[in-house]
C-alpha cells in the first residue's frame, strides 16, 4: 500500500463518517456507504489527488440529497425505537 492510497482511504472514510452524520435517520447507512464508494470510483483519475476530500464530500452530498428528493415519502425505520 502506498502513502497516497492510504491517504485516499483515510479521506474516503472521513467523508463517509461526515455524510453519515448528516444523513443518519433519513437514509440507511448502507445506502450512504454505497454512494460514497461509488462516488469515489467516479472521481478516481478525474481530479487531482489533493482535491479528493472536497470533491467527494460535495458530489456525495449532492447525490444523497438527490436520492432524498426522488423518494421523499420513504421512511427509514430504526429498529428498537418506538415512534414519538
Amino acid at each position: 500500500m502506498t502513502v497516497r492510497s492510504r491517504r485516499a482511504h483515510d479521506v474516503v472514510e472521513e467523508v463517509g463518517v461526515w455524510l453519515a452524520g448528516e444523513f443518519v435517520g433519513r437514509l440507511p447507512a448502507a445506502e450512504i456507504d454505497r454512494v460514497v464508494k461509488v462516488t469515489r470510483l467516479d472521481l478516481e483519475n478525474s481530479i487531482a489527488p489533493e482535491e479528493l476530500g472536497e470533491m467527494l464530500h460535495r458530489l456525495g452530498r449532492a447525490r444523497l440529497q438527490r436520492i432524498l428528493q426522488l423518494s421523499p415519502a420513504a421512511q427509514v425505520r430504526i429498529s428498537g425505537r418506538r415512534p414519538l
